[in-house]
């Protein structure tokens, strides 16, 4: 009984508050900008890329919003953004990115071409990296990053050649691929560039296995071969088996592997999450990702497609019905 008196009185003095005073106010405060941040550097890349937008709220229609550049983009010619690279603690070297539009596909929203910044880099990798995004008129900061290290190797032979005679080869539907630690990386995902021939040229197409955080991953045999029939069902000229493949092994630091995990962990509509930034003075990304190769590991050698005790790659591929 104690209870129900106890919540009947928070009830009348919340009404009482309500009808007691009227205020009119809109959701929508005056405007703040808010800077918006894109940029993943690759030391194997010889041209980094910066993409800067803004938030914006207004009155209306939402999906009105997306056909109207002006409200998400910075005018041309206002902004500077640069690269800052330090070496123990001490600035080195500076670098302005250019702005240039890109253009882009034709689609539901605005497809007017897209300012973006970018320079010409050859990254030290005994520095760290910060971005400064700033308005050229008053020289204002707008948004900036902690100092970042680019990712590096730390042994000889990354990827280590799978154990199955020293191809690539599936055994028992699996073929295992390991590889050794990058310094400051953070998540893995390998891919194998398979090559085929084609009309007398060489061609190719890249499969891809999930990322991880390990330092060893799995092909399945079954998933392999439904990746290669989808990319090539559309092609219906004869191909060449190339007894070679490409293994490149793309890695990103604890930056975008938490940006990432965040953007992708929310499937609940009940659900909120919270999107990982380290953009001061905005929201964003800024972050660093490398690819490594290694090249020409030898693919299985079975060339007989009707050797079916130990059916090799090549018999496998001809099953596929896409032109092997």
């Amino acid at each position: 009984m104690k209870l129900k008196i106890h919540n009947s009185f928070l009830i009348v003095t919340a009404l009482l508050l309500l009808t007691s005073c009227e205020v009119e106010f809109s959701p929508n405060a005056e405007y703040v900008e808010t800077p918006v941040v894109y940029c993943v550097l690759d030391q194997d890349d010889d041209t980094s890329w910066v993409r800067v937008e803004r938030c914006f709220l207004e009155d209306g229609n939402i999906y009105s919003y997306g056909s109207q550049s002006e409200l998400y983009t910075y005018p041309q010619g206002t902004l500077q953004v640069t690269f800052l690279a330090y070496r123990q603690g001490q600035l080195v070297s500076t670098d302005v990115l250019t702005e240039i539009l890109r253009p882009r596909n034709d689609g539901d929203f605005d497809n007017s071409p897209l300012p973006v910044f970018y320079t010409v880099t050859s990254l030290d990798t005994t520095c760290m990296y910060k971005l400064e995004v700033r308005h050229v008129d008053n020289d204002s900061l707008i948004a900036s990053t902690d100092s970042i290290p680019l990712i590096l190797q730390t042994e000889t032979t990354l990827i280590n050649t799978p154990t199955n005679n020293q191809r690539f080869r599936f055994v028992n539907g699996v073929c295992k691929i390991s590889w050794n630690a990058l310094e400051h990386a953070r998540r893995y995902q390998p891919f194998v560039r398979f090559y085929y021939g084609e009309l007398g040229d060489t061609l190719h197409i890249d499969l891809f296995c999930n990322s991880v955080t390990t330092l060893s991953t799995e092909y399945g045999l079954q998933s392999f071969l439904n990746s290669v029939k989808a990319a090539l069902k559309d092609d219906p000229n004869p191909k060449e088996y190339l007894q070679y493949v490409d293994i490149y092994l793309t890695s990103c630091d604890e930056n975008l592997n938490v940006y990432m995990s965040s953007v992708h962990s929310g499937t609940n509509l009940n659900q909120t999450t919270d999107t990982y930034t380290n953009i001061r003075g905005g929201v964003g990304i800024f972050a660093v990702r490398r690819t490594h190769l290694y090249k020409n590991l030898l693919a299985d050698n079975s060339m007989n497609p009707i050797h079916t005790s130990a059916p090799g790659l090549y018999a496998y591929l001809h099953d596929l019905g896409v032109g092997f």
